[in-house]
């Protein structure tokens, strides 16, 4: 039965053809929609990574003098440039010299960039040097700090969801399903399970894609290093490791779709015509993060939105006015609520898919009724 729903799902409702548009949506947005967390920062890459595969790893006192010394001698190097520019124009050296001191400072100016770079990520570091550590943060920031469900994935959830059960209600096979002895229960269950496991897969293959992307454009190193190294998260109440705040949001957006699955299943019990379900999913799921991004007012409530964006949960954020971050057992029994709320959508679909709904049957002076 299990594999018959997903033939049903994929083959019969032409549900693969779907599928293949998502996995090139998915790769297209991942791929054209890649930018730099800090466009300056990757102009100056190669300066940057040779200066911090000097003092990659938690701060030490060698560290903290390499780079206060290295600073010190940069900024030298830049004043001694601009007197250079100065007394040349002024007609204080003549041409050779001004050609040839220019070449030199200018070689060694030309790593002043790149070195602010991690000049300012070493103030951040200091702050907190038992929390922060010094590593290449561009592709983590970019992998982390996402701060808008994947909307592509909520419309082909929606399109995918909606015949599941009103495919059998439009055709009164629901009434027929009813008049079994076990009715559609097993049924129910059944397709709960496909739905689950096909929203659990198309959430993982929609996050491959990002983690792919970023890997290569930019990588992602240092993986075990404190969550709070990032400047995202250096307000954070988690004590996380980077890679532990990725599973952690990772696991929170798979709840969130899970979530939107049922709702949708929830919805097409209740309204039982495909257009009406379809408008409904449409407006109950991507239109709160449309028409609230710049609040977020919703995010924190139990709704069928609230975890498909992991980040918030995370961390505090100047984009979310009026929104602090969860701590640790907040978060525990936000996901408990959801999880409860998730039976109960189950339990309501399942009942209305069974003969354990009907009344039984009684027979009096007027005729049957029920």
């Amino acid at each position: 039965m299990f594999l018959y729903e997903w033939k049903k799902l994929l083959l019969r409702r032409g549900g693969i053809w779907l599928l293949l548009l998502f996995f090139v949506g998915e790769i297209a947005i991942s791929v054209l929609f890649c930018q730099p967390y800090d466009r300056v920062l990757e102009q100056n890459r190669d300066a940057y990574d040779r200066y911090l595969s000097n003092v990659n790893g938690p701060l030490t006192q060698q560290k903290r003098e390499y780079i206060e010394n290295e600073m010190a001698r940069l900024n030298d190097v830049h004043i001694r440039l601009a007197q250079l520019n100065s007394n040349y124009y002024k007609g204080k050296i003549p041409q050779d010299e001004y050609q040839a001191q220019l070449a030199d400072l200018t070689q060694q100016d030309a790593d002043y960039t790149g070195f602010a770079k991690l000049y300012t990520q070493y103030i951040y570091v200091r702050e907190v040097p038992e929390r922060r550590y010094f590593l290449y943060t561009g592709g983590w920031e970019r992998l982390l700090t996402d701060w808008e469900p994947d909307y592509l994935l909520l419309l082909v959830l929606v399109l995918l969801l909606t015949p599941v059960f009103c495919e059998e209600y439009e055709s009164r096979m629901d009434q027929i399903l009813l008049t079994q002895k076990r009715s559609a229960g097993a049924q129910v269950l059944w397709k709960a399970a496909a739905v689950g496991s096909l929203t659990v897969l198309l959430t993982a293959a929609a996050q491959l894609c990002r983690v792919i992307t970023y890997a290569v454009a930019y990588g992602l190193p240092n993986g075990s290093y404190p969550l709070e190294s990032l400047v995202s998260f250096g307000a954070s109440v988690k004590r996380l490791s980077i890679l532990q705040g990725f599973f952690l949001q990772f696991g929170l957006k798979e709840l969130g779709y899970l979530y939107c699955a049922l709702t949708i299943l929830a919805l097409s019990v209740l309204l039982k015509k495909f257009a009406l379900t379809l408008m409904a999913g449409l407006i109950a799921l991507p239109l709160p993060f449309l028409t609230l991004r710049d609040t977020f007012v919703l995010v924190p409530v139990p709704g069928p939105w609230a975890l498909t964006v992991g980040t918030v949960y995370l961390s505090p954020s100047q984009e979310l006015i009026g929104f602090t971050e969860m701590t640790p057992l907040h978060l525990g029994l936000f996901v408990l609520a959801v999880a409860m709320l998730m039976v109960l959508l189950f339990f309501y679909v399942w009942w209305n898919n069974t003969n354990w709904a009907i009344k039984r049957v009684s027979f009096g002076k007027g005729g049957a009724k029920q």
